[in-house]
């Protein structure tokens, strides 16, 4: 449990989200796994967002999983991922 003190705090090791742009999203979330994979190796920063929420549903439409990057970089990363296939 977080204390007073760190609570409402941001994690230093997560981007700030307003700095991110969705690149993908599904309700199965492999393919979201697969594209941060190919994205990472590739250079791209990318981070996965919803997955408990996505997975605590089930597979509804309702809360997708998400692939986000940086805002500089999603264009580049929607390139690459529509070269192998992943639409969004």
């Amino acid at each position: 449990m977080a204390d007073e003190e760190t609570r409402d705090k941001p994690n230093p090791e997560l981007p700030d989200p307003s700095d991110l742009e969705e690149v993908l999203a599904s309700i199965d979330p492999t393919p979201v796994r697969m594209a941060h994979d190919y994205l990472n190796q590739s250079g791209i920063e990318s981070f996965v967002f919803d997955t408990a929420s996505s997975r605590m549903l089930g597979t509804t439409a309702a809360v997708p999983a998400r692939l986000m990057v940086h805002a500089d970089a999603a264009a580049e990363a929607r390139k690459r991922l529509k070269d192998l296939g992943f639409e969004d």
